[in-house]
């Protein structure tokens, strides 16, 4: 009997020390959780930011286009007279290597235009990068318990 006393004890504290952590943890999920006010008032100046910075992304990708187009518009002017004057220059009664030089110093002009206008895109830098809009407030449950999770049970084998 005194066996079984202390068996039943002893089961009694081993069970009650596995359930005690969550008990004892059992509070403390209010105290972690930030007022709505607070959340509230977070979320409205991240999104007063991201409007912010969404207008100087605007501002940037205006100035980065217009800077894209005087480099295309350039690069179309030096081609178009690249091909301007090897057209000039073609006359009906040349010889073969009259016209070979002639597509050649056409060519070696598009080249030239084309390294420019990739060392120019080159040096303007990247496109200006979107700003990320801020993440939306969390919702507060009001009186709902979150779910139970169902532990595993044991299977036999």
């Amino acid at each position: 009997m005194n066996k079984s006393r202390t068996s039943a004890v002893a089961a009694l504290v081993i069970a009650l020390s596995l359930f005690s952590p969550q008990l004892a943890s059992a509070d403390n999920r209010a105290s972690r959780t930030p007022s709505p006010s607070d959340v509230n008032t977070d979320f409205k100046s991240a999104v007063e930011k991201f409007k912010q910075d969404q207008k100087t992304f605007i501002e940037a990708v205006k100035a980065y286009d217009a800077a894209r187009r005087a480099i295309n518009k350039a690069f179309k002017e030096s081609v178009d007279k690249a091909l301007s004057d090897a057209k000039s220059l073609s006359a009906p009664g040349q010889t073969q290597l009259q016209k070979r030089q002639s597509a050649v110093a056409k060519q070696s002009a598009v080249i030239a235009a084309t390294a420019i206008r990739d060392a120019a895109i080159e040096a303007l830098g990247p496109a200006p990068v979107a700003p990320t809009p801020p993440a939306k407030a969390p919702r507060m449950d009001k009186g709902k318990k979150p779910p139970a999770v169902v532990s595993p049970s044991p299977t036999a084998d």
